[in-house]
């Protein structure tokens, strides 16, 4: 198993010989005007161009987009991915919305399970935000507000990968773990929030909850310093690992970075 970071929540997992492209989020540097409610409303998005060029990044099998939000899957995306590319996405609106830009090859991401190439895709939930008024923020910002997580299992891959998604801590995680016993999870944990609707990714308390709930895992943090509505950042999260000595248990790669297990 390998996770390669390359921004944001885009990476490419290759997984019991299939590479998977993660949340492909394409675009120039700069590209996307600050966010509504940013707590740094002056930051335009991605903060970072991408480590690879595109045509390196669009090398794998199929493609896993987690939810169509425009960090996740943008313009940029649409266009440069073949069309022909298989393509799992979390709901039968997220496959519409890709088959009216045109790909042919759209698969459903399934709770019981989908066989990709002998690696089985299993979707998990998330909560893309704070209970109680996750519908009304979503709402104002004419977005959905549903977004999936997908645990891999692969007989020749010793080890079980659970990609979170974009979800704060919640029971769904919580029973993500206790179904599927992770060995690797990925989390999304730039704490990126909307000011007067809270955090819609995992921040610090979130990343430890997932720590002390899964004491065996090995945690990675994705989705970081490149988000305009950020609020914890990879130099944040290194220095929590080397005060409470996480080295072993907690990673924060850098762009490009590939972690091997």
């Amino acid at each position: 198993m390998k996770f390669q970071q390359i921004r944001s929540a885009t990476a490419i997992v290759t997984f019991g010989g299939v590479r998977f492209l993660i949340d492909p989020w394409l675009g120039a540097k700069g590209s996307f005007p600050p966010i509504p409610g940013s707590p740094n409303p002056d930051l335009s998005c991605p903060l970072n161009e991408l480590p690879l060029p595109i045509s390196e990044i669009l090398n794998v099998d199929a493609v896993i987009a987690t939810h169509l939000h425009f960090d996740h899957f943008d313009s940029q995306a649409m266009e440069k991915i073949p069309k022909d590319m298989p393509i799992f996405v979390q709901d039968e609106t997220d496959a519409e919305t890709l088959r009216t830009k045109d790909f042919t090859d759209i698969r459903i991401l399934k709770y019981a399970g989908e066989e990709y190439k002998g690696v089985l895709l299993i979707k998990t939930d998330c909560l893309h935000g704070q209970p109680g008024n996750i519908g009304l923020l979503y709402e104002k910002m004419n977005l959905r507000s549903s977004a999936c997580g997908v645990v891999m299992r692969h007989p020749q891959e010793q080890k079980t990968l659970y990609l979170a998604g974009d979800t704060i801590w919640c029971d769904f995680v919580k029973g993500a773990i206790d179904s599927y016993s992770p060995d690797v999870i990925v989390v999304n944990a730039a704490e990126a929030t909307i000011l007067g609707f809270g955090r819609i990714i995992m921040g610090l308390e979130d990343v430890q909850a997932v720590l002390d709930y899964a004491p065996d895992a090995v945690i990675i943090a994705s989705h970081m310093d490149n988000v305009g509505h950020e609020k914890l950042w990879r130099s944040d999260l290194r220095q929590y690992i080397q005060t409470n000595h996480l080295q072993s248990r907690l990673l924060v790669p850098e762009d490009g970075e590939i972690c091997s297990f």
